[in-house]
């Protein structure tokens, strides 16, 4: 004791008054342990807990201080992130008694520490033992709030002192493992940005190559959503709307009516529209928002999920072996939807002297020279196809990106290593699911809304808004006055079925290009392993899978296009599946159950 004295070391009762939870330890700072034990075992206990003081204060040994053999009442403050602090108390066996093993120098393993969790989860769900691996492992995988506190339980052993001092050295813990992450993230961000812009080779011959990949169509289409994260090609969208709503205010066809019957005037003006607004104020500035974030996401986790550059290729490369399909989509979109369809429906009907088949807010200068003249009709038709036609132009290209983070996804969890970090790719082929549902329901209303407008023209109604109300009115039985069809023909129904079409042929390919190579990663990985509760696990999968969801949710949008204008109180249907549709997309994902560990 003289010696310990001299190295102004405090005695063991002045270490376990300091050191011990108040109800261990009596007033004088005796030790007061649950059971009698052995003097022996006593001892044992004492030195162990002296040893670990030692070594907190003169060495880089366990930080935690320990009352019997498997039982650490409390860390010590440090600075150890999760990772570190988990693996001293694995090693240390903290709380392993917890366990009813029938060897007493057993050691906590994944299956071990999970069944533990298991029995003091209040809900009872426990948790899946690939999470606990991943805990195991040296990585980056941090731990959710609800599995910290089982955890602090089980390191506790039930002591409420025991298990609050866990609960606060996990959360802190985690908290400076998410620092570091994010460090090292911030890190290999600027490195991707490097290697993109000068390439991986330093050969003359490669950087030719990397450059004409990045000149080319392909290469600045996809820059463009790279760039500035898609809200340059947004602020595009929203500048060419207001431009537009200019041009048709002051060439007046943006509140216009003409005489449809003798007894019907019927507003046709740009401001009562019911597809360009939406379209371009919401749902194509949405989905290229949505489309951009998720290609910068993939670019950083594709370099962590690729093993060998050389072998796994570079993004460059990916997207340059897509330029046909990219020089495909601007064909498309100039030729078809601008030339097409601006010269063979505006310039060709403002130009004849037929009537036209349809009415809107352009043609209707040929019933209303005196408001819009033909030429002034033809100055805007020429501006709002171009602007439509870039429109489109981007929407076809960030479909393309959709497809090709789907593909590059597929060949990539097929080809790796069976030990990589399950949880890191299950996370990655969630988000690649949320953002092709959401893309897909909003091409949907973007075709519903197309076809909504061309129906609001070929009928009797006055307004389009009146309509609607008028509709939903007589839908719900308060209204008498039906309403009917003028006879008219447009072809912006052909359109819009097309468009329809592609999304849900598109979220077919893509959905299932990511899931089999999920299921395929997942059988390599853990054949027939079997985790704690796994059938119980299986079917609240099954319940809560979210593809059954988003299945639904097109199926009933699908539905409301079909019958749009088919019966009188479609506009039910319409409302009720714009509800499910905005519930559907805005709904927290089971991801973040499912993996909750990626969400820190």
């Amino acid at each position: 004791m003289s010696a310990l004295l001299q190295h102004n070391i405090p005695s063991i009762r002045e270490y376990n008054r300091s050191y011990l939870p108040s109800h261990e330890r009596d007033d004088q700072g005796e030790i007061k342990l649950r059971k009698p034990l052995k003097s022996k075992e006593t001892k044992s206990s004492i030195r162990l807990s002296f040893d670990n003081y030692f070594a907190k204060e003169g060495s880089e040994g366990p930080k935690m201080v320990h009352i019997d053999k498997n039982y650490v009442t409390r860390p010590l403050s440090g600075d150890l992130d999760f990772k570190e602090l988990f693996q001293e108390a694995i090693s240390a066996r903290t709380g392993l008694s917890f366990v009813k093993t029938a060897d007493t120098s057993s050691e906590w393993t994944p299956n071990l520490l999970a069944e533990a969790i298991l029995k003091v989860d209040p809900k009872g769900r426990g948790v899946d033992v690939r999470t606990v691996q991943n805990w195991f492992q040296d990585n980056d995988k941090g731990i959710s709030s609800e599995n910290i506190v089982c955890l602090a339980r089980v390191f506790g052993l039930g002591d409420p002192d025991a298990i609050a001092a866990w609960r606060r050295e996990l959360r802190s813990a985690n908290k400076r493992l998410a620092s570091k992450r994010k460090a090292r993230r911030e890190i290999g961000w600027k490195t991707v940005a490097n290697e993109n812009e000068n390439g991986t080779n330093s050969s003359s011959d490669r950087k030719d190559g990397s450059q004409n990949e990045r000149s080319s169509l392909a290469g600045l289409s996809e820059k463009l959503f790279t760039s500035t994260d898609g809200l340059s090609i947004a602020i595009f969208v929203w500048a060419g709307y207001f431009l537009l709503c200019l041009m048709s205010f002051v060439f007046e066809n943006h509140d216009l009516t003409y005489a449809a019957r003798p007894n019907l005037n019927k507003q046709v003006g740009f401001f009562w529209s019911l597809s360009w607004p939406i379209e371009c104020l919401f749902l194509y500035p949405t989905s290229f928002l949505l489309i951009a974030n998720l290609v910068s996401f993939w670019k950083r986790e594709r370099r962590a999920m690729a093993q060998s550059i050389e072998q796994q290729g570079t993004w460059n490369e990916l997207i340059f072996g897509l330029r046909i399909p990219f020089w495909l989509a601007a064909i498309v979109a100039f030729v078809v939807v601008f030339i097409a369809q601006w010269g063979g429906v505006y310039l060709l009907g403002l130009t004849q002297t037929d009537t036209p088949d349809l009415v809107d807010w352009i043609l209707v200068a040929k019933l209303r020279p005196d408001i819009v003249s033909i030429w002034e009709a033809l100055l805007v038709s020429l501006f709002a196809f171009l602007y439509s036609g870039l429109i489109y132009w981007f929407y076809f290209t960030g479909l393309l990106l959709l497809f090709a983070i789907s593909d590059d996804f597929s060949r990539k969890a097929k080809s790796l290593d069976p030990n990589f970090d399950c949880c890191s790719v299950e996370f990655v082929s969630d988000k690649l699911q949320r953002v092709i549902f959401r893309c897909t329901v909003i091409g949907i209303l973007a075709a519903t809304a197309i076809q909504l407008n061309a129906i609001y023209l070929k009928s009797d109604g006055e307004t389009s808004l009146g309509w609607l109300a008028s509709d939903f009115l007589a839908g719900l039985g308060s209204h008498i006055t039906n309403w009917g069809f003028l006879g008219q023909s447009s072809a912006s129904s052909l359109t819009s079925s097309m468009l329809l079409l592609l999304h849900v042929a598109l979220y077919g390919l893509c959905m299932t290009k990511v899931r089999s190579a999920m299921r395929a990663f997942q059988f390599q990985s853990f054949g027939a392993e079997r985790s704690v509760r796994k059938d119980c696990t299986e079917r609240w999968h099954i319940i809560h899978d979210p593809l059954l969801r988003q299945f639904c949710v097109l199926g009933i949008l699908f539905l409301n296009f079909i019958f749009l204008g088919k019966f009188v109180g479609f506009t039910l249907l319409l409302f009720a599946s714009l509800l499910i549709a905005v519930a559907g997309v805005c709904w927290s994902e089971k991801g973040s159950e499912l993996y909750p560990e990626m969400n820190k």
